[in-house]
């Protein structure tokens, strides 16, 4: 082989190696200017899912209302009608790292022994209170989504459960602090022709 041929021969494969070199580098830094990127961007997603998954100040709030209770419950099959009156008991403490309020609660409705749980929390990502309720003389489970204007103070929810035949039956919530030591709860409902129908509200007042 010329001497010119073998210079040629020896500059393809240098060329050829120097190219390949460089189009790694560009390759590696490519990568890591793409990794960089990812992580920007997924940087603010990562701190959003941290803020809304701890507790702020909607569950300070509800957890101001953990104690225990004595309860008055007036229930109005209609309005304008005589309310029938019982009272009862309550437990509430603060669940899963100050997250949830939990509640279990006995009394008396229609004359027979009653027994209650409920939960209430604040989603932080929607912004809107949810909960679930549920008791010793149904095997539904109603669930309540609603928002506050007053910064907690009184909330005002919706509740929805499966009737019978699977129909969707809702009522009205509002869970209202009187004072430090006092919150009331009211459920209310319609009837068939949209009038208005039931009504029960009970009033807490801690123990001393």
């Amino acid at each position: 082989m010329k001497s010119s041929s073998l210079a040629v021969v020896l500059f393809i494969l240098v060329f050829g190696m120097v190219t390949g070199a460089a189009q790694t580098k560009q390759k590696q830094t490519k990568s890591m200017t793409e990794a960089a990127n990812n992580a920007r961007d997924t940087q603010p997603s990562r701190d959003r899912e941290m803020e809304n998954a701890t507790p702020a100040a909607a569950h300070s709030r509800l957890g101001k209302l953990a104690g225990e209770y004595t309860t008055s419950t007036k229930f109005y099959m209609q309005p304008g009608a005589a309310p029938q009156e019982t009272t009862g008991e309550a437990r509430l403490w603060m669940t899963l790292d100050g997250r949830f309020l939990s509640e279990e609660n006995t009394g008396t409705f229609m004359g027979q022994p009653l027994k209650g749980f409920r939960m209430l929390g604040y989603n932080n990502a929607s912004k809107r209170y949810e909960g679930i309720w549920t008791y010793s003389m149904s095997t539904a489970i109603m669930t309540l989504n609603g928002t506050s204007s007053d910064g907690g103070k009184t909330v005002t929810l919706e509740a929805v459960f499966d009737g019978e035949g699977g129909n969707k039956e809702k009522l009205n919530v509002t869970v209202r602090q009187t004072d430090e030591d006092h919150f009331v709860v009211g459920l209310s409902g319609t009837f068939a022709d949209g009038k208005p129908g039931p009504m029960l509200e009970t009033t807490y007042a801690r123990k001393r």
